[in-house]
């Protein structure tokens, strides 16, 4: 082996190297900013829920006459 076939390996070597790590990198940082927003997105569907829940509860109870619609209080 000479010295320039050694020196093309090792060249090689840190491209192949430099190259696996840069790909590692950037496939941590999409899967950071998909996380982030898939937690966002996860964040706001359960507040509709809570919310969609929160109203038909509501609907349901003033049907009942338990509640009253302008004050939310106990009819009685």
């Amino acid at each position: 082996m000479t010295i320039d076939s050694i020196a093309l390996w090792l060249g090689f070597g840190v491209m192949l190297v430099g190259g696996a790590l840069t790909l590692l990198l950037m496939l941590i940082a999409i899967a950071l900013v998909l996380n982030a927003k898939i937690n966002l997105l996860g964040k706001y569907l359960r507040f509709h829920w809570d919310l969609k829940t929160l109203r038909s509860t509501m609907r349901q109870l003033e049907a009942e006459g338990r509640v009253s619609k302008k004050s939310g209080v106990k009819n009685g």
